[in-house]
């Protein structure tokens, strides 16, 4: 179905179309029937797939990354396209309508997105309203932000207070210091400026006694040498690693639009965010939970992303470029390798190459 509609959508703008997408998908949920036809379509279910990782169970190991649902404003349908975990937001506390439009881009050629948003979305307080309206049965995380106006100095305090508002509503959070969307938002890669960002984050869990597991997501220009200077913070500081978030680079495109500002995501992220991967996994002896993103389009992408240390993976401009039936094929096919390479489990497959 979508290869018939694909040619219509990528002839509109890339945000006019996301909204149509969006809309469609609340039109699904003011239809609960409706449900049962989207699992037969894009679900796979094989307890082979299935993983718990603090405590908490994931039914298979490809979630949605941040970006597709900025203001929950669909999580319940998006419950039902066949992932393992779905990621809203990036949430900040305040609403903020992000940078001036247009701000994304397809790369065709390259399969590939570039997105300059800004953290647009509704602000903590109505996305957690749109949370409440429903109940779920996979694991949902928010991805939270800082408001573009909030000072330099009181970044963190943004962290702060949107976990403190979701803490009782959502299984995991993502920190999310990685968008080049957001002035200076990087410099938290910067080992003094992590390290105090860990420091609140820290004393907020104690005081408060924080029990949802919060991962951090970095970007995917960080060279190894930085990664390794604040990966011991990273480990004493979070419950897992997602790697990574978009770049900046735009080395090998082909694609007429490849100059546009933002952060590129999709197909050329792949490479380079596999040897992050396998970084990670070698400095922490595979003790510490790897989430891997960034141009998986296909089961071998998902394969290798598992092989190489990550337990969890996350996809977005693939689903955007390959359509809705991505999750259901690539977790038929992970099932598949894994039974005809006689693994019990995708946990056996997880690290073997790195």
């Amino acid at each position: 179905m979508y290869k018939l509609v694909k040619p219509f959508l990528f002839k509109l703008d890339p945000e006019r179309a996301h909204g149509m997408t969006i809309d469609a998908l609340k039109t699904v949920q003011k239809f609960p029937i409706m449900y049962s036809v989207m699992d037969k379509l894009f679900n796979y279910s094989n307890p082979i797939l299935a993983q718990t990782i603090h405590g908490i169970k994931f039914n298979n190991p490809i979630g949605l990354a941040a970006g597709f649902d900025k203001s929950c404003e669909v999580p319940k349908a998006l419950e039902h396209v066949g992932f393992g975990a779905i990621e809203l937001g990036g949430i900040t506390p305040k609403p903020q309508p992000g940078n001036p439009k247009p701000r994304m881009y397809r790369l065709v050629e390259d399969n590939a997105l570039i997105n300059r948003m800004g953290f647009n979305n509704i602000g903590m307080n109505k996305a957690l309203s749109n949370i409440r309206r429903h109940a779920y049965t996979i694991p949902v995380g928010i991805n939270v932000g800082v408001n573009k106006n909030t000072s330099y100095e009181d970044r963190y305090q943004d962290y702060i207070k949107v976990i403190d508002t979701f803490k009782n509503d959502v299984t995991f959070f993502t920190v999310n210091i990685s968008s080049p969307n957001t002035e200076n938002l990087q410099n938290f890669h910067d080992k003094d400026e992590f390290s105090m960002l860990c420091e609140a984050l820290t004393h907020f869990k104690s005081e408060n006694e924080i029990n949802v597991p919060i991962f951090l997501k970095l970007t995917s220009d960080m060279e190894l040498e930085g990664f390794k200077n604040i990966l011991p913070s990273i480990t004493k500081t979070f419950d897992g690693v997602i790697l990574a978030n978009t770049t900046r680079q735009r080395d090998g495109l082909t694609s007429d639009n490849k100059t546009e500002e933002g952060g590129l995501s999709g197909k050329p992220l792949f490479e380079r965010n596999l040897k992050l991967v396998k970084y990670a996994y070698q400095e922490t002896q595979g003790k510490f939970l790897i989430i891997g993103t960034g141009g998986i389009f296909s089961s071998e992408d998902a394969i290798k992303m598992l092989r190489n240390g990550a337990s969890l993976l996350q996809i977005y401009s693939s689903l955007v470029i390959e359509g809705p039936g991505l999750t259901k094929k690539i977790n038929k096919e992970i099932a598949q390798y894994l039974t005809e390479n006689n693994y019990h489990k995708v946990s056996d497959i997880i690290g073997l190459d790195a």
